[in-house]
Order: C-alpha cells, then structure tokens, then sequence
C-alpha cells in the first residue's frame, strides 16, 4: 500500500500500517493506494478480462448494426451480461470485505445493494423503458468504478482491471442506449 505522510512524502506500508497510517493522520480513502509499480496483471488475467468483456461490445454492436431479428435477443444478452458482470463485481468485494477480521458492514451493505440492483434492473424488463434500465445500468457501473477507486485495500492490478471492465460495460450500454434513443 502507498501512503502519503503528513508532509506528503510516500512511504509502502503493509495493509493493517496503512489503516493505522489513515487513523492517526486522518488521511482520506483516496490518499491510501496500492503501490505504484506493485504487483503488475498477468497476460493471462488479461485474456480472461477480454474473454469475460466480449459480450458488451458484440451485442452492442449486434443490437445496432445487426439484423433485425437479433436486436431483441442482443439487448436482452447486453442487460443480462451486464447485471452477471455487476454482481460479480460486488461479490469480488464482498469476499474482499469478509476476509478482514472486522468487515465493515457499511462496505458490506453497499456490495448487497450492488448485486441487488444489478437484479433489479434486469427484473424491471419490460415494467420500465429499456433506455431507462440501459442508464441505470450505466449508473451502476459508475458507481461502482468510483467505489473501487476509493476502496484502500485492494490489489494493485485491481483499479486497471476495473476501469477496463467499466469501460467496456458503459461504452457498450451507452452504445445501445444512443441506438435505443434515436431508432
């Protein structure tokens, strides 16, 4: 973990120096982060991501340029992968959050909350307009990207990969949503 002092000098500190650090400077979440030039992703972790993120733009672009016998099927794909991929998110903090010795159940409940609305709005399929549960979708995700950005305590490789799937996620809805809005 990366830690500015109170002088804003850096200095690496194992994960439970780093909440010490945060309790007696009163330093912000956003000031505790992985170290820079830690652990770097591996090849294949980032041919997992691309595999796990290659349904957002293939039904994206199936739903705006494809035939029209698959548009229906490829936005129901698109909000189905991005309430899986949503969820999973939050369980990846979820598990995160519960190997502490003392979860923090605000952090906790936020993850809940998470995969809950992830279910919500793909359950809200057909009670609300599609471009309503395409924004939310895109809502979540952002969200969550922040969240993951502030959260002090995760991998180094954890924000890359997480800025990679958000992107994917809300570059492919917003995609839909304009095709959606303007069909």
């Amino acid at each position: 973990m990366l830690a500015t002092g109170g002088h804003g000098e850096a200095c690496v500190v194992g994960q439970w120096e780093a909440w010490a650090v945060v309790r007696s400077e009163g330093l912000l979440m956003a000031q505790v982060r992985p170290a820079s030039g830690g652990e770097r992703t591996p090849v294949t972790l980032w041919g997992i991501v691309a595999l796990a993120l290659a349904p957002f733009p293939g039904s994206a672009l199936m739903y705006c340029y494809g035939p029209l016998a698959h548009r229906a099927g490829s936005l129901t794909l698109l909000m189905s992968w991005s309430a899986i991929v949503l969820s999973f998110i939050a369980g990846v903090h979820w598990g995160l959050e519960t190997r502490e010795p003392r979860p923090r159940r605000h952090r906790l409940a936020f993850y809940a909350l998470s995969a809950a609305a992830a279910l919500i709005v793909l359950v809200g399929r057909g009670r609300a307009p599609d471009s309503w549960l395409l924004g939310l979708f895109i809502v979540g995700f952002m969200i969550q990207w922040v969240f993951d950005h502030q959260a002090p305590d995760h991998p180094s490789r954890y924000p890359s990969l997480s800025t990679a799937i958000t992107g994917a996620a809300c570059v492919s809805l917003a995609l839909a949503l304009e095709r959606l809005i303007h069909r």
